[in-house]
């Protein structure tokens, strides 16, 4: 009996000549070379991302109110940076935004105005001025500004602010109602209580056009509203907007009164001057009995919890 033996059949992966070994030694070093550029670029774009080391430090330390120190440790940065990259490195951004931010929270306006003044202008060069970035910088400054009475730029930068998100996101949109109450804000500033109105009552229409959540914005504008129907006299309108902010802004408490606001909450001392001026309005709306019951509020979710 003869045995028929099969050919052994070469796998379809193994080469069949040295032409397909080397092309596949090819396809196989490219894959091995392409994918350690990627990851080389990907780690790249992830440090790039990453708040340097001082700024994160300089972040914490503003969270737990050590100002000084932040000043200390982000001054010399910028300092170093101007020295040895020029005076228009895009690095200075994060720590100009940072150190202003620090001033600001001591209330040290005059020195936080050239801080956010380097930012806006570093921006405006390098993205343009009409850049959402830039316009940034320009509201930030701009506040700013209000802080020291420095009327006319403020204004000039805020209505450029407002001008250019209107075209983008339409004159009816959320989007825009920070920049109506920074607006508000400025009248109210200068005692100028009906433009200051009409600037705070559009933003508060907008967010009440809106369906679904309320805009995070919201309540500083009917904040904004209230005090500028008190300046005009309209105690009882003013009042509703009050209590509205009141009701939201309670919920951005942090827990107790010594833990430091995170990103979207207030202070309890930011909170506690919104209720002593909503207190003002009540008396002078004749309604002490209700401006009682807002102070014995406060006291109450100032406590430290046991």
């Amino acid at each position: 009996m003869t045995m028929t033996v099969k050919p052994v059949q070469t796998p379809w992966f193994q080469p069949k000549s040295k032409g397909q070994l080397f092309a596949v030694v090819g396809v196989l070093l490219a894959v091995i070379v392409g994918a350690w550029i990627y990851g080389l670029a990907y780690i790249r774009r992830i440090a790039a991302a990453a708040p340097p080391p001082v700024i994160q430090k300089s972040r914490n330390l503003l969270e737990e109110r050590k100002y000084d120190e932040a000043v200390g440790l982000l001054l010399p940065v910028i300092q170093d940076i101007e020295r040895t990259r020029g005076p228009e490195d895009t690095s200075l951004v994060k720590h100009c935004d940072l150190l202003a931010a620090v001033y600001e929270a001591m209330k040290k306006y005059p020195e936080a105005e050239p801080m956010w003044r380097k930012s806006y202008d570093i921006r405006r060069k390098n993205l343009g001025a009409d850049h959402p970035e830039s316009m940034g910088s320009g509201d930030k400054l701009a506040m700013c500004l209000i802080e020291q009475g420095k009327f006319p730029e403020a204004e000039t930068l805020l209505k450029k602010s407002l001008g250019h998100r209107e075209a983008y996101f339409g004159a009816d949109h959320e989007g825009i109602i920070l920049q109506l109450s920074h607006l508000a804000e400025l009248y109210l500033a200068q005692k100028k209580y009906a433009e200051a109105e009409a600037y705070a009552g559009r933003a508060v229409k907008i967010g009440r056009n809106k369906i679904g959540l309320m805009p995070p914005s919201m309540p500083e504008a009917q904040h904004r509203l209230g005090a500028a129907l008190a300046g005009l006299e309209k105690y009882d309108d003013a009042i509703l907007n009050y209590d509205a902010a009141l009701k939201f802004k309670v919920r951005l408490l942090p827990e107790a009164p010594h833990i430091p606001p995170k990103p979207g909450q207030i202070s309890h001392g930011d909170f506690s001057d919104l209720c002593k001026e909503f207190c003002v309005v009540l008396r002078k709306a004749g309604k002490e009995k209700a401006a009682k019951e807002i102070e014995a509020k406060v006291e109450e979710v100032s406590k430290p919890k046991e």
